[in-house]
C-alpha cells in the first residue's frame, strides 16, 4: 500500500478536441491505493478577443465556443466524480474557465497544496497541455506524474530511477519515496559512455540510503545506445516491465530543450511508461 500520500491533483484541459484522458483513471487508481483525497481540476481554455473592432457576429461565435468548452469541462468533471465515487475515492471537482495564463496559475496554485499532480502526456512540444506540465514541474514545488495514453491504472511493482547524481534527480528520489517504499523492486540506472562507467558506479552511493528507508533496491549501469540516454532508459523500462520512471526534469533551459531536444523532451514525446518528475 502507498503511504504518506494524502492528496492527489488530477488535471486536464478541455480544448474541444475530444481527447481521452489516461490521467483520470491513473490518478483515481493512485488515490484509491493511497487512501488519498483526489481533486479533479477540469479546466477549459477561455479564448479572449483582443480587438475592440471585432464584429458582433464574430464575438457571438467566440462566446458560443467558450460556452461549449465550459460545458464540456463541466460534463467531464461530473463523469470523473462518478468514476471516483465508484472506486471509493473521496474527491472534489473544479471547473475553472480561464484564459491561458490565468489557467496555468490556477493549476500551479492548486498543485502547491497537494502531494503530487497527475497529468496526461502530450506529444506536441508547444501545446496547452505541454505548457501545463512544464509550469507545474517548474513552479509548483511538487512532483508531477505524466501518464502516457492507454495507461489508466497506477502500478508500482517495479520502478526505475534515472540517476545522474545531480540535484534534480536527488529531489525526484526524495519526492518519490512513498512510491519507492511501496514497490516490490527498484532499480537505480545510470546511463553513460563505457569509459565513464568503468571508473565509477554512480548509483552505488544512493542504494544504501534507499535501503535504510526499506526500499528493495539494486543498481545497474548501462552504456548509452543509439537512441541516446532517453532511448536507452526506455528500452530498459520495456524489457523489465517497468511501471514508473523517476527522474529529475529539464537538465537544460526550456528554450534549449525546445530547439535541441533533450532527455526530458524525448521522454515526454515517446515514453510508454508513466514519468515521475521533480525539479
Amino acid at each position: 500500500m502507498v503511504q504518506n500520500i494524502k492528496s492527489v491533483l488530477i488535471g486536464m484541459t478541455e480544448e474541444g478536441l475530444d481527447e481521452p484522458s489516461s490521467a483520470l483513471g491513473y490518478g483515481i487508481s493512485l488515490a484509491r491505493q493511497a487512501n488519498a483525497h483526489a481533486t479533479i481540476q477540469a479546466s477549459s481554455l477561455k479564448v479572449v478577443m483582443g480587438s475592440a473592432f471585432v464584429s458582433g457576429v464574430a464575438r457571438g461565435l467566440l462566446n458560443d465556443h467558450n460556452r461549449r468548452l465550459r460545458q464540456l469541462a463541466e460534463e467531464w468533471a461530473e463523469r470523473a466524480r462518478g468514476d471516483a465515487e465508484a472506486a471509493g475515492v473521496t474527491c472534489s471537482t473544479e471547473t475553472p474557465h480561464l484564459a491561458y495564463s490565468d489557467l496555468i496559475n490556477a493549476f500551479v496554485t492548486q498543485a502547491r497544496v497537494h502531494d503530487l499532480s497527475v497529468l496526461d502526456a502530450e506529444t506536441a512540444t508547444i501545446n496547452a497541455d505541454r505548457g501545463l506540465i512544464e509550469a507545474l514541474v517548474f513552479n509548483s514545488g511538487r512532483p508531477v506524474i505524466v501518464v502516457p495514453p492507454e495507461v489508466d491504472t497506477f502500478r508500482c511493482e517495479h520502478i526505475i530511477i534515472a540517476w545522474d547524481a545531480g540535484a534534480r534527480a536527488a529531489r525526484a528520489v526524495n519526492d518519490a519515496l512513498p512510491l519507492l517504499k511501496a514497490a516490490r523492486t527498484v532499480e537505480i540506472i545510470s546511463v553513460g559512455n563505457e569509459q565513464d562507467l568503468e571508473s565509477q558506479i554512480p548509483g552505488a552511493e544512493l542504494a544504501p540510503h534507499l535501503a535504510r528507508h526499506g526500499v528493495n533496491v539494486s543498481v545497474k549501469n548501462l552504456v548509452v545506445r543509439e537512441g541516446g540516454i532517453a532511448g536507452t532508459l526506455q528500452e530498459q523500462a520495456m524489457m523489465t516491465n517497468t511501471d514508473l520512471i523517476v527522474m529529475g526534469a529539464f537538465n537544460r533551459s526550456i528554450l534549449r530543450e525546445w530547439i535541441l531536444g533533450g532527455v526530458t523532451q524525448s521522454f515526454l514525446r515517446e515514453s510508454k511508461v508513466p514519468l515521475f518528475m521533480s525539479y
